[in-house]
């Protein structure tokens, strides 16, 4: 399911116009990158929470042409369910 379609489906489901809809996803996706960074659970409840967890940056040296890259910090999210399926 790609990001139109699932706004689409959200905004069957939900009963909202489309641009409520997308406001409701971007205020999410705001809320999800902001407790992300402190590494705070956010939890939706009955379903479950996304747990962020933070990368340090890291250097890498290519063996074959010795060029440096210097990777970022990154955080990744992880779903645990609370809802079997």
């Amino acid at each position: 399911m790609n990001h139109k379609e699932f706004i689409t489906e959200v905004q069957k489901l939900s009963g909202l116009d489309k641009q409520a809809c997308a406001a409701l996803l971007s205020a999410t996706e705001k809320l999800l990158a902001e407790e992300g960074m402190e590494q705070i659970p956010v939890e939706f409840e009955g379903l479950g929470q996304f747990v962020a967890t933070k990368h340090p940056e890291y250097i890498e040296e290519n063996p074959e042409t010795h060029v440096v890259t210097l990777y970022p910090p990154r955080i990744s999210y992880r779903f645990q369910s609370q809802v079997e399926l």
